[in-house]
């Protein structure tokens, strides 16, 4: 006897994740202190300039000859003028506020800080011995590849195609240039970009068994399913 009959079948979806929880304590007050640093050392340097503008900045001769290392981590804390400055203070505070919120002191500012002197140090491989590279802007990118990529692979509670979606609108109105400007190191901001990208990946293949186990899960009823059975 051919009998066919409709059956629930149960799925486990996500319901939240770790993103779905608040910031760690004091995520603010990192992420403003951080952004102070670096406008207290700015106006330092200003006021002293030429003099500690040459001393801070990232000069491929100093660095790569001279072994100067120091100046890819002070370059990061230095700014051209005010414009300069502005334009990277409020993603440091965002982005500061977002990863040392849900990833900790290792991302943020720990291992921002050190990927972004990588990001310079790559940057002045390609560039001639007399150019002087300053800004934030390297690490600035460095933590926007780093968030977004890591709203890719954690936020499971949206289907993938939407945070692919979303994280690559965000990065086209963030990081998209309205116009080349000369004097910007754009070869920075991908190389940063890039850094970012690899270092979630391999953050979250390290931590993904601690970043699955703050999930909720939730069981549905499919009641869409249906099939034959013989008896």
């Amino acid at each position: 006897m051919k009998t066919e009959f409709n059956w629930t079948q149960p799925r486990i979806v996500v319901k939240r994740t770790l993103l779905s929880q608040k910031p760690a304590e004091n995520s603010g007050l990192i992420a403003a202190a951080i952004a102070m640093v670096i406008l207290f050392v700015t106006i330092l340097v200003w006021r002293d300039s030429p003099g500690l503008m040459r001393l801070s900045a990232a000069v491929p001769s100093r660095v790569l000859d001279q072994h100067e290392y120091w100046r890819l981590f002070s370059a990061m804390a230095v700014h051209s003028d005010w414009k300069h400055l502005f334009s990277n203070l409020p993603f440091v505070v965002f982005f500061g506020y977002l990863l040392y919120g849900y990833f900790g002191f290792g991302v943020y500012p720990l291992g921002v800080v050190v990927l972004g002197a990588l990001t310079n140090y790559l940057s002045l491989l390609t560039y001639p011995p007399e150019v002087h590279l300053v800004g934030a802007s390297g690490m600035t990118h460095v933590m926007g590849g780093f968030w977004l990529t890591a709203y890719i692979l954690v936020e499971r509670s949206l289907p993938l195609k939407k945070r692919v979606l979303r994280s690559l609108g965000v990065a086209l109105i963030l990081f998209l240039p309205s116009a080349v400007q000369p004097e910007i190191s754009y070869r920075a901001h991908a190389i940063g970009l890039v850094l970012g990208i690899v270092a979630a990946a391999v953050f979250f293949q390290r931590y993904k068994r601690r970043i699955r186990a703050a999930e909720v899960l939730e069981i549905e009823e499919d009641d869409d399913v249906s099939g034959p059975v013989v008896m």
